[in-house]
């Protein structure tokens, strides 16, 4: 008699009949629907799921379905997947098309992953891929993205000394951007170490490259290791630069393990050793946890 007296109440008050809510749709309950955002969200979700092992094949079905539809995130998303052989074999070929897909309905993404596989996979396709990141540079999403990589390849894809100097003043807008890309002390770093767009500045350069190298940069570290062995820039420090070049090895993308080891073999057991301290102090500035090493 209560509960009968307590629901004639709830009625009276919300003026409408009580009743179940029905269950949300589960989101591939709505992808089925042909909702095309539950579809790549669910396709999404198999790939990169919070718990458990990813469901690739599975993934791959529901991203297709999205793509199919011309859904930007979706093409983007097979792009990436391809790319990076994530749950599939490698192709290039294929990942790009996604890409230029997503690129040619908006997706600024997309079209700066485009213009790095003109860069690095395909040949005779730089002028392309310049004109496409210059085309995102003012993109308030990728664009510091964007002019980094423009930077690294005007420093390192080009033999004018102007594309040298425009890509050190990239780089610094890039910090200024997005002070997370810290890839852009290394190419400050030999601005200053070449001289492009004003004296040559050992001290400049290697502050730019610490920077770096504190950002845990594996290129600044090689370059400041480097430095230390070079006798134009002072008196030589095989020391630290074993430790630096350690580290370098350590997070990888340097070709560097032949001169680790033939500068390990050089030195006493007690430089070994303070190579050894100045390597841990290092890896403190760096903001790395010694109790794991």
């Amino acid at each position: 008699m209560l509960r009968v007296c307590l629901l004639a109440g709830l009625v009276a008050l919300t003026g409408a009949p009580v009743s179940a809510q029905p269950p949300t749709p589960s989101l591939r309950e709505q992808a089925e629907t042909g909702d095309v955002e539950a579809a790549y969200a669910y396709g999404y979700s198999l790939s990169f799921p919070e718990e458990g092992e990813p469901d690739t094949v599975t993934s791959l079905y529901w991203l297709a379905r999205a793509a199919d539809q011309d859904y930007p995130p979706a093409n983007y998303m097979l792009g990436v997947l391809y790319r990076d052989g994530f749950g599939v074999d490698p192709d290039i070929d294929r990942a790009r098309a996604f890409f230029e897909l997503a690129w040619q309905a908006g997706d600024p993404v997309a079209g700066h992953d485009l213009a790095e596989l003109m860069l690095y996979d395909y040949d005779n396709e730089r002028e392309e891929a310049v004109t496409l990141l210059e085309s995102l540079l003012s993109d308030p999403e990728i664009g510091p993205l964007a002019r980094l990589t423009l930077a690294e390849t005007l420093m390192f894809d080009s033999e004018a000394e102007e594309d040298a100097i425009r890509a050190v003043m990239l780089a610094g807008d890039v910090l200024t951007q997005q002070p997370d890309l810290v890839r852009a002390h290394y190419l400050i770093g030999i601005g200053a170490a070449e001289g492009y767009g004003g004296p040559v500045n050992h001290e400049a350069a290697r502050t730019a490259w610490e920077a770096g190298a504190e950002a845990s940069d594996s290129l600044a570290l090689m370059a400041l290791a480097d430095s230390w062995l070079d006798p134009e820039w002072g008196e030589p420090d095989p020391v630290e630069a074993l430790a630096l070049y350690q580290l370098a090895d350590e997070i990888g993308g340097t070709d560097t393990a032949e001169a680790t080891t033939a500068l390990a073999a050089s030195l006493a057991p007690d430089a070994l050793q303070r190579a050894a301290s100045r390597r841990e102090a290092w890896m403190i500035r760096m903001g790395w946890d010694l109790a794991s090493d």
